[in-house]
């Protein structure tokens, strides 16, 4: 090469502005470009958020509605029976608010009866041990008018059937019964207490605790339906909190199931219940 093939000092300047201009140009449309799809990103991003909150909105609204009001014919807490023309007869009570409170189980039956409470888990082996030996004797007492019998259904043993809250779920049942339709609840219970899953199980389905309510004769599409959004959730947890923390219902142990109570005092050893009930009557 020749000094005369050699570019000049002002061609070797102008080549690097237009190479410098280039490189300004392209770093123009980079820039450009990032901000699109920074901002498409943001857009599809506010899309997708929005997105997931209208599904979460709709999935709320379509949610069972699970009420921390109590079931109607328990404003005690307990649903309670007397004898009506030499019957066992639910009473019919309201319901409790959301925000109240059951009121004290009462200790004077009446026309002077004797009360007799009980506190049992539809869970709780013990339960179904109670009921199999002593429930005739007490319903004898109520349908000769000598007795009344309250039952408040609690929930202490979700921890004997892990991961599935069963003892829950048949707390809910039975408070669905109590709810809508009364007359049935102590055959429901006995379904209950017969067909009760073992310890250590995950217990029945939603589906198969309504089939032992249908069988206990609680037909209606109420209680199934109760039964299957859980509707007294809320309740379930809000009672037997305050059932579990009543230091009068405490054996030496704490609370536990069954807790039976006459006049108004709980019974220690659970196999008196009927003389107690006798000697109350005096």
């Amino acid at each position: 090469m020749t000094n005369n093939d050699r570019p000049t000092k002002n061609e070797r300047r102008q080549h690097a502005r237009e190479v410098a201009r280039q490189r300004a140009d392209a770093e123009k449309r980079r820039k450009r470009r990032n901000k699109w799809f920074l901002q498409g990103g943001i857009g599809l991003g506010i899309v997708a958020i929005a997105a997931i909150i209208a599904i979460v909105v709709v999935n709320v609204n379509n949610a069972p509605a699970v009420s921390a009001a109590g079931p109607e014919n328990m404003a005690t807490g307990a649903i309670q029976f007397a004898a009506e023309d030499g019957k066992v007869t639910p009473v019919s009570t309201p319901a409790v608010s959301a925000k109240g409170s059951p009121s004290a189980i009462p200790t004077a039956g009446a026309d002077g009866a004797v009360t007799v409470t009980e506190y049992v888990d539809w869970a709780c082996p013990v339960c179904k041990q109670f009921e199999d030996a002593f429930s005739d004797q007490i319903l004898d007492k109520v349908k000769s008018g000598e007795a009344t019998l309250a039952i408040q259904p609690v929930s202490i043993l979700d921890r004997a059937y892990p991961g599935s809250r069963y003892a829950s779920r048949a707390a809910n049942a039975a408070m669905c019964v109590a709810d809508n339709e009364p007359e049935k609840f102590l055959d429901v219970q006995k379904q209950f207490f017969d067909n009760q899953p073992a310890e250590g199980t995950k217990g029945l389905t939603n589906a198969e605790i309504e089939d032992l309510v249908k069988a206990g004769g609680a037909t209606s599409s109420e209680v199934a339906e109760c039964v299957s959004t859980e509707q007294f959730k809320g309740w379930v947890t809000k009672s037997t909190k305050l059932v579990t923390e009543d230091e009068a219902l405490a054996g030496t142990n704490g609370f536990g199931t069954p807790t039976v109570v006459v006049d108004g005092k709980r019974l220690d050893d659970l196999s008196t219940v009927v003389s107690a009930i006798d000697a109350a009557a005096k």
